[in-house]
């Protein structure tokens, strides 16, 4: 048996050697460890749940959420990030980055169409997807015409033209590859009073802003009717023609820049501004080193020096801004002099009273004594009244009028400047000699003038022959008649010297010349009253310490005289012996010249400042002095 089963083994091993076997047992022997998967070549492989789009037949559901995207990160593990549960889902905002394509009804502008098909109802799910079995698919291009999805089909259009549609201007109608009216060939007429189809308003021949010139009502407007009456939509934050302002957005304005002064400019609800609060300028005066004007309402304001105390706010503080004079009433009348300012106030009764404040070396602001005072104090009687009262300050005393009526003067009476025939002191108002019915009043250095009964008086100091009355020399305690071609209408005094407008508008100086303050062309001095250089139709006229200017008809000024300090405003520092023009200044109504400054008040209720301004009598909010005009900023 053992025997055998030798013989056996040996006949299969010589079977296997000479390959008579009819099959080969085969065996693949590896070389090696297999190789480690690799993320990212799109095979998911052992040890990766996913790779590139191979998700392993998974989705959002898989991981727990009601739906989204799912995708795989570049390390091969699930990014469940545009997953969503039930709490995004239903809220009625559509998740971004394609996690819901809807939300309850709202389906972020996506219809039928937008999908695919003809036309029908889309809806979404409970899962923020799509539904569409609302849906109607297309059947354009079988030559019927499917009246709940197309509207025509290829070249038949159904007997529809673009007129039919509307289109009064005719044209060619065609059906598009949807099977939809193609009418971009169709003719509308903007201006016939028909909203026509593709017009959204027709207001006729007479073109409207709020309807464009291709019948397209424009942003900011509500067109409705045939013809369209157009109205603006106020509120809506867009600025039309027909509107100031949007709320907040004043377009650019303020008070200033819409003509109306200073103040705060506001957008009513109408859309239109509210200016009740603007406040214009009024009047102006300007002193040796300060300025102060009055606003519509008679609220009265200084700027510049005040070491004095003339600013009128109750300290000795100077500003280069206007700060507002303390006074409990109104004031229709300011008169800026060197160290004193003095206004004429008016109560609900129209009772004017003269007020003062500043310097009191002289008794200059009238109330019977010598001190000083930062508001204003009540001048002595006579000094209050029911008609106008005009008043004029220039150094160290103080005049005023009644209007067409007498004329008074306190403060230094050295060269007989307040006219009362002596050369006394006077600490309250003193009437001032031989004048009547006076309807103008100036006071200068050490003289003054008046216009009344129609004619030119001057008193005080004649040293340079600033009294017009043909000699120099002593001074006048009286007033002096002054001879004027065509009558006196305008007077001015200033420092040794005196200018006046005639009826016939022509500017006459007459005084010291040393700096051409006369405007004559020299430095000669006058001792009566000789024409300006080159000037006609002049309104007014003022003058300063060493320079003159005048106020034309046009709204335009002219100076002359010195000009160190920029005060003639043409943009230079050199003197002029000639009117020379006022850069960039126009639209003028009022003048006011001091020491080294010029002042002039739009119609537009604003004041343009140049000259000097070391003390911030320029108002400008700069102590730097200005050769031009600057605004002065309340």
């Amino acid at each position: 048996m053992k025997a055998r089963s030798g013989l056996c083994l040996a006949g299969l091993v010589a079977w296997l050697l000479t390959g008579g076997a009819g099959c080969r047992l085969v065996m693949d022997i590896p070389d090696g460890p297999p190789e480690p998967a690799v993320c990212g070549d799109g095979d998911r492989q052992q040890g990766e749940a996913c790779d590139g789009d191979d998700l392993a037949g998974q989705d959002c559901t898989d991981h727990g959420y009601l739906a989204g995207v799912l995708s795989c990160r570049t390390d091969c593990t699930f990014d469940t990030s545009l997953c969503f549960t039930a709490d995004d889902c239903g809220d009625g905002v559509v998740q971004g980055g394609g996690v819901e394509e809807c939300d309850g009804t709202e389906l972020a502008g996506a219809t039928c169409e937008t999908q695919g098909f003809a036309g029908g109802t889309l809806a979404c799910t409970l899962q923020c997807e799509f539904d569409t079995t609302g849906c109607v698919a297309s059947t354009c291009g079988n030559g019927v015409i499917d009246a709940d999805t197309e509207d025509c089909e290829v070249a038949d259009l159904a007997g529809v033209t673009c007129e039919t549609l509307g289109y009064l201007g005719g044209g060619e109608l065609v059906c598009s590859e949807t099977c939809k009216f193609d009418q971009s060939g169709c003719v509308s007429i903007c201006g016939n009073e028909v909203i026509e189809p593709d017009e959204t308003c027709d207001p006729g021949s007479r073109q409207h802003p709020g309807c464009s010139s291709d019948c397209q009502v424009n942003p900011g407007w509500e067109c409705d009717g045939e013809p369209s009456v157009c109205v603006s939509i106020c509120g809506d934050g867009i600025i039309t023609s027909s509107e100031d302002c949007e709320g907040a957005d004043l377009n650019g304005q303020d008070c200033t820049t819409w003509g109306l002064g200073y103040g705060t400019l506001t957008c009513g609800d109408d859309c239109l501004f509210d200016t009740s609060a603007c406040r214009a300028v009024t009047a102006i005066s300007v002193g040796d080193r300060h300025t102060c004007a009055l606003l519509d309402g008679g609220a009265a304001y200084c700027w510049g020096d005040g070491d004095a105390g003339q600013l009128g706010q109750g300290n000795h503080a100077e500003s280069n801004v206007p700060v507002r004079v303390t006074s409990p009433e109104p004031m229709n009348r300011i008169a800026a002099s060197a160290s004193h300012t003095c206004g004429v106030t008016i109560d609900s009764g129209q009772t004017r009273r003269v007020t003062c404040w500043g310097d009191n070396t002289y008794g200059q602001l009238g109330d019977g004594a010598n001190n000083p005072s930062t508001v204003p104090v009540q001048v002595s009687e006579p000094s209050s009244a029911v008609v106008d009262i005009f008043i004029s300050s220039h150094a160290d005393f103080t005049c005023s009028a009644f209007a067409s009526d007498k004329a008074f003067c306190w403060g230094n009476n050295a060269d007989g400047q307040l006219g009362t025939g002596n050369y006394i002191n006077y600490k309250t108002p003193r009437q001032v000699q031989d004048l009547d019915s006076v309807t103008a009043i100036a006071a200068g250095a050490n003289h003054a003038c008046a216009i009344g009964a129609a004619s030119l008086y001057c008193w005080g100091g004649n040293g340079f022959g600033q009294l017009g009355i043909g000699t120099t020399g002593s001074p006048r305690n009286r007033p002096e008649h002054v001879s004027i071609s065509n009558g006196p209408r305008r007077i001015s005094a200033g420092t040794f010297f005196t200018c006046a407008v005639s009826y016939s508008n022509h500017p006459h100086c007459w005084g010291n010349n040393t700096y051409g303050q006369l405007g004559t062309g020299n430095t000669v001095n006058q001792p009566s009253p000789t024409l300006v250089s080159g000037l006609t139709d002049v309104a007014d006229i003022v003058a300063g310490s060493f320079h003159a200017c005048a106020q034309l008809y046009d709204g335009t000024v002219r100076c002359w005289g010195a000009n160190g300090f920029g005060q003639l405003g043409n943009g230079s520092l050199v003197d002029s012996l000639v009117p020379v023009q006022v850069t960039g200044l126009s639209g003028v109504s009022a003048l006011s010249a001091g020491a080294f400054h010029t002042c002039a008040l739009l119609f537009d209720g604003t004041v343009r400042c140049w000259g000097s301004n070391f003390y911030g009598q320029l108002g400008d909010q700069s102590n730097l002095d200005s050769s031009a005009p600057v605004l002065v900023r309340f």
